[in-house]
C-alpha cells in the first residue's frame, strides 16, 4: 500500500506542482551594516489599542548603529504625520541622517516623504515586500516596547501612550546586549543623569573637565573608543 501511495503521489500533477521545492537561485541574505551614528535610521509603525479600544499608531524610529530608539504616538499613519514627526523630533534634534530605511508602506513611499528626503539630502531605501526581516532592528524594538508596556501596573497600562517616552528613555539608558554600551552613551558620549543618581547623591561631576576645549577632547576620545568597540 505504501508503494502504491508513493507512486501515485509522484505521478499526481497537482501534488508535484503544490509540493515542488522553491528555487534555490536566490540572492544570499546579508546583514545591514552601519559604522557611525545617524548613518542609517530605520522607521516603522507599531499599533496597539488604548483603554477605550481605539487603535493608537506609534511611529518607531531607531538608529541602526547606536540602537537609539524613539516612539512617537501619531494621530494616524499618513505621510503628513510621518514627515512632521521626522522633521520635528529627528532631523531638527539629531541632524539629517545619511539614509532612511523602511518597509514599502504607502506612507513611507509617498511623494511627500520622497520630496522631503530629496530636499534634505537624505537617501531612501526599503525592505522587500512582505519581508520584515529587512528591518529587523526596528521590528525587534517593537516587540521590546510591547513587552515593556505589558509589565506596567494596571493603572499605568490604561494610559500607556503617556508612558511611551519614559519607557524609551529607560531603554536608551540601559546597556544594549548587541553593542555592550547604552544607546544614549553611543549617541551623546555621556551617561544620562537619572533620578537614582540624585537619591544616592551621585552627581556625575568630572573635576578634570574645566573648560569647553577639555570637554570636547574628552568627549571625542570617549566616543572614538566606544564606536571602535561597537563596530567590532
Amino acid at each position: 500500500m505504501e508503494k502504491d501511495i508513493r507512486t501515485y503521489v509522484k505521478c499526481c500533477q497537482r501534488c508535484v506542482v503544490g509540493k515542488s521545492p522553491e528555487p534555490a537561485a536566490r540572492a544570499p541574505l546579508e546583514s545591514i551594516k552601519s559604522s557611525a551614528p545617524m548613518e542609517l535610521v530605520c522607521i516603522d509603525f507599531w499599533s496597539a489599542e488604548d483603554s477605550k479600544q481605539r487603535s493608537v499608531d506609534v511611529l518607531v524610529v531607531t538608529d541602526h548603529f547606536t540602537k537609539l530608539a524613539h516612539a512617537f504616538p501619531c494621530a494616524n499613519q499618513t505621510a503628513k504625520q510621518v514627515a512632521r514627526k521626522l522633521w520635528d523630533n529627528v532631523f531638527c534634534v539629531y541632524g539629517f541622517p545619511e539614509r532612511i530605511h523602511s518597509d514599502q508602506g504607502t506612507n513611507f513611499e509617498s511623494k511627500l516623504i520622497t520630496e522631503l528626503l530629496r530636499l534634505s539630502g537624505v537617501n531612501k531605501s526599503h525592505t522587500t515586500s512582505y519581508h520584515p526581516m529587512g528591518n529587523g532592528g526596528t521590528e525587534r524594538f517593537n516587540r521590546t516596547l510591547g513587552n515593556m508596556l505589558r509589565t506596567l501596573p494596571l493603572k499605568d497600562k490604561e494610559k500607556w501612550p503617556q508612558q511611551i517616552q519614559s519607557l524609551t528613555f529607560a531603554y536608551n539608558a540601559t546597556v544594549h546586549e548587541t553593542t555592550g554600551y547604552a544607546t544614549f552613551f553611543l549617541m551623546f558620549g555621556r551617561i544620562p543623569r537619572l533620578p537614582v543618581d540624585v537619591v544616592f547623591r551621585h552627581v556625575l561631576n568630572d573635576p578634570d573637565v574645566t573648560d569647553y576645549d577639555s570637554y570636547a577632547k574628552s568627549l571625542l576620545s570617549s566616543l572614538k573608543s566606544a564606536i571602535e568597540i561597537a563596530q567590532k
